[in-house]
């Protein structure tokens, strides 16, 4: 490491020995590594390496101006890396090539010798996107970034979105997904980006690509699914139970056992029970109910009254017991609510890799709170995702089942049956 610090071709030596105004390593000598480093801008890692492999090891080819100059050019090169050899603004408004007096296109190969003249034009409309594939030399492909850069950027935010967006549905996301409130911040911290414009506008100039964008996405989104999954998994163990767990006992709904009861008021649960004035209320977790769904109480013997849906398998009439008929009362929803309720979802898909995390995003994108979630693989191919989440009514509860029927795969969500 010394030896190269010393002796390398950055080394400092000509200043550090008082050599600058000798002739001892001119400024001229070490232009190629001022032009090096300037290759380095609007590049990512790996294409730079591999364009410095060519600009450093490749074989030259050496071709004149017209006035009888010499360029030196990486083997394979074309009229468009000598226009940008030259400067930015000839190849900026190059509109032709004459090779040894006749014309050529733009990808032609020059030889030793050639006597290339470029021909330009005040008119012009700039470099092609094409030409980027053309040019052989790393020096000439930053240039044409740097102007689709500057020039472009509304075109390049057009052309970089249609391929990041055919890109993501190529790797089977969707947009929604990524641009979530919860999601964006860490994706485009993940990609270096401000905004998803720059991104975009990176990708249309070719900073980077579609491609690599995509794949650190999918990675991020994996690491947040995880995260989600360890929340909720956390959550399920620290949250008590505010339920029943469904088995019969005396004194309790058909479908459930006796437990602790919320120790909460009617009106702090958004409960009106007719009849009642001050009473205990709790939600049956065998259908677990939520603001908008039709409801009825049953008064249960020391835990209060108890709220199921009407269309709960236990509280259907063939099921009710003759001697409780007077414990059966009206309940409705109050306006006043809390911010969430609980409920139970259960979702059969066909198994498949990612299954699990693409639930927990679209549950993430809903911007709905995830208390518990487990899945399990069936021997016939299908899975099945339980979970409990938080909405504070049925109608936002059915846009998270719209969300979650959405996804590849799945075709069954349903709510819990009381059965």
């Amino acid at each position: 490491m010394h030896q190269t610090a010393e002796y390398g071709i950055a080394a400092h030596w000509k200043y550090k020995q008082g050599l600058a105004n000798k002739n001892l390593g001119t400024e001229q000598e070490f232009e190629w590594v001022r032009k090096l480093l300037e290759g380095q801008q609007d590049t990512d890692a790996e294409e730079f390496v591999s364009t410095l492999k060519v600009d450093l090891f490749a074989d030259e080819v050496f071709v004149f101006t017209p006035n009888g100059d010499v360029k030196s050019l990486p083997s394979g090169a074309t009229p468009i890396d000598f226009a940008y050899n030259i400067h930015s603004a000839v190849g900026n408004t190059m509109v032709g090539a004459r090779v040894n007096g006749r014309m050529v296109p733009y990808d032609y190969q020059l030889s030793n010798g050639d006597i290339v003249e470029v021909l330009t034009s005040k008119s012009a409309k700039g470099p092609s996107r094409d030409w980027l594939a053309l040019c052989k030399s790393n020096e000439a492909r930053n240039k044409i970034r740097q102007w689709f850069k500057k020039e472009r950027r509304e075109e390049n935010i057009v052309t970089g979105r249609a391929a990041f967006e055919s890109e993501l549905k190529h790797a089977k996301m969707t947009l929604a997904s990524i641009t979530a409130d919860e999601v964006l911040p860490h994706i485009l911290h993940k990609l270096r980006c401000g905004t998803l414009d720059e991104l975009y506008a990176a990708i249309g100039y070719g900073g980077t690509t579609a491609a690599k964008s995509v794949a650190r996405i999918r990675d991020e989104m994996q690491r947040l699914g995880r995260l989600q999954a360890e929340k909720a998994a956390a959550a399920a163990r620290t949250t008590a139970e505010s339920v029943i767990m469904p088995g019969s006992a005396s004194g309790s709904t058909p479908g459930e056992a006796p437990g602790p009861a919320v120790k909460t008021r009617h009106s702090d649960t958004g409960i009106i029970v007719e009849g009642l004035g001050n009473c205990l209320v709790k939600f049956a977790k065998c259908c677990t109910p939520v603001p908008g769904d039709p409801v009825v109480g049953f008064i249960t013997r020391g835990y209060g009254v108890s709220v199921h849906r009407s269309d709960c398998p236990n509280v259907q009439p063939e099921k009710r017991r003759p001697e409780e008929a007077a414990r059966w009362v009206k309940v409705s929803w109050a306006e006043s609510k809390l911010p969430n309720y609980k409920t139970s979802l259960e979702l059969s898909a066909k198994d498949r890799d990612n299954l699990t995390l693409d639930v927990a995003m679209a549950l993430s994108t809903a911007k709905v709170k995830v208390s518990a979630l487990s899945a399990r693989s069936l021997p016939d191919g299908h899975a099945t995702i339980s979970m409990v989440v938080e909405v504070k009514d049925k109608a936002e509860l059915e846009g998270v089942i719209n969300k979650l029927n959405n996804i590849q795969g799945v075709f069954l969500v349903s709510r819990a049956s009381g059965k």
